[in-house]
């Protein structure tokens, strides 16, 4: 199975507390978090993502996530989705998500194939209209 991987559009306040409704089992507001979930999605994996949005080669200096916290133990973490990114996954069309899920494959770094990667795009496309539309961020938490 791996690990959690939730995208989250928040508030960066609510963003903060999105991980301890998640882990004590208690259902998330509707109200203060739009989720998606998956399994294995590491920051760098959205990294990649915004590179190939962008159409340039991958540099782990320029295309990350920006860290906002984690568990002291390394269990959970929680990244932010730099504002680019967002507004970049907003503005795919159809034809755009098929052929970013082709170039977003990678076997080592990101999960899937290509047919597996595009329901994963059309959520981050949605969520990321989302936190536009309602002044908030997007977000990756994850735990092991």
């Amino acid at each position: 199975m791996g690990f959690f991987a939730d995208f989250v559009v928040a508030t960066p306040e609510d963003a903060l507390q999105y991980g301890s409704f998640v882990q004590n089992g208690k259902p998330t507001p509707p109200d203060r978090f739009q989720v998606a979930s998956y399994n294995n999605f590491m920051p760098h994996a959205l990294g990649m993502l915004w590179a190939v949005l962008r159409r340039e080669r991958w540099d782990a200096k320029r295309h990350h996530l920006k860290h906002v916290s984690h568990t002291e133990g390394g269990e959970s973490w929680l990244f932010r989705f730099p504002d680019e990114l967002v507004h970049r996954l907003s503005a795919l069309s159809e034809a755009d998500l098929h052929q970013v899920a082709e170039d977003w494959v990678n076997p080592r770094e990101v999960p899937g194939n290509a047919d597996e990667l595009l329901p994963v795009l059309r959520d981050l496309k949605r969520l990321a209209l989302q936190a536009q539309m309602h002044s908030r961020n997007l977000y990756l938490w994850g735990s092991l």
